[in-house]
């Protein structure tokens, strides 16, 4: 599963960076934000635009080592919703920190820095739970919603389908009779 996983984000990166050993930061912050409910996504590539004029660029095991992450997200909520309890947010240090403690996986300063830059709304280099798990949790999803009505339906179908065939043997085994 860990190489299908990788297979698979490799093939997304490779998309990104042409050939390339890194992505732009804005390129990142365009796969992290294009599976979210997030309304105005040029506000926060324009934020990482801004923030970080200087493209350093993010390295494959980067990506790969952010979404080993995100694939532990859970663990890493529990984390961050204790200093929601106690209405704190989180800066770059305890970051790293708690998602090391929580998922055992060390993100370098430059993919810290650059998730602070793409998720930190109100630029007080600080992040609050809103601000990144909201948005990561739905990223999660990775566009795989289904709308309800879609689901009703197909499962709808599921159900009557077998009925209907029922139905018709029973009245060709009436009409034989």
């Amino acid at each position: 599963m860990d190489n299908l996983q990788t297979e698979m984000l490799e093939i997304e990166f490779l998309t990104y960076s042409k050939g390339m050993t890194t992505i732009s930061e804005v390129d990142f912050a365009k796969i992290l934000l294009r599976f979210t409910n997030v309304e105005n996504i040029n506000a926060y590539l324009e934020n990482v635009r801004h923030c970080i004029p200087d493209e350093k660029g993010i390295t494959f095991d980067e990506f790969r080592s952010f979404f080993q992450f995100l694939n532990n997200l859970e663990d890493f909520a529990i984390a961050m919703q204790m200093y929601n309890f106690a209405s704190r947010s989180i800066g770059q240090d305890e970051f790293a920190r708690a998602v090391y403690v929580a998922t055992g996986l060390k993100l370098t300063r430059h993919l810290v820095h650059t998730i602070f830059k793409i998720f930190d709304v109100d630029h007080d280099d600080q992040l609050s739970y809103k601000e990144f798990i909201g948005i990561m949790k739905d990223r999660l999803h990775r566009g795989a919603r289904v709308k309800a009505r879609h689901h009703t339906s197909f499962s709808g179908c599921v159900r009557s389908g077998p009925w209907r065939q029922v139905h018709q043997l029973w009245r060709r085994y009436k009409e034989k009779l």
